[in-house]
C-alpha cells in the first residue's frame, strides 16, 4: 500500500472509532440517569451503538483489504467518507423521537450499499488475480 492509501484508510478508521466512542458515551450517559432517566432514550442509545458495532468493523476490514488489493486513495475516501456520513445519519435517525425516521433509513441503506460495493470489489479482485 502507498502512503496515500494508508492515510485515507487511517482517516476513516479514526473517524469511525470516534463515532463509536461517542455512541458508547451516550449509552453510559443514559445509564447514569438511573430511575430518573428515560428508558426509551436508553434503548435508542443502545440500539444506535449496537447497530454501529454490527456494521462498522467488518466494513472497515473490507475497506482495508480493498486498499491492500490496490484500490486508490480516492476510492478509499469515497467509500470511507460515505460510510461515515451513513453511520452518522443512522445514529442520528435512530436516536430521534419520531419513528420511522428518514435519517435512519438513509443511513442504513447507505451502509448496505457501501458494504455491497466493497464486497463486489473484493470478490472481483480475488477472481481476477
Amino acid at each position: 500500500m502507498e502512503a496515500a492509501q494508508i492515510n485515507a484508510l487511517a482517516l476513516y478508521v479514526g473517524l469511525n472509532l470516534l463515532l463509536t466512542l461517542m455512541l458508547a458515551v451516550n449509552v453510559v450517559r443514559h445509564r447514569f440517569k438511573g430511575d430518573s432517566g428515560d428508558e426509551v432514550m436508553l434503548n435508542k442509545a443502545v440500539r444506535a451503538h449496537g447497530n454501529n458495532i454490527e456494521y462498522v468493523p467488518i466494513t472497515l476490514i473490507g475497506l482495508a483489504l480493498l486498499a491492500m488489493t490496490g484500490a486508490t486513495a480516492q476510492t478509499i475516501s469515497i467509500l470511507g467518507g460515505t460510510l461515515v456520513v451513513a453511520r452518522v445519519s443512522h445514529a442520528y435517525g435512530i436516536t430521534r423521537a419520531t419513528v420511522p425516521n428518514p435519517f435512519g433509513y438513509v443511513g442504513n441503506i447507505g451502509t448496505w450499499l457501501i458494504m455491497l460495493c466493497i464486497a463486489v470489489s473484493l470478490i472481483m479482485s480475488a477472481v481476477s488475480a
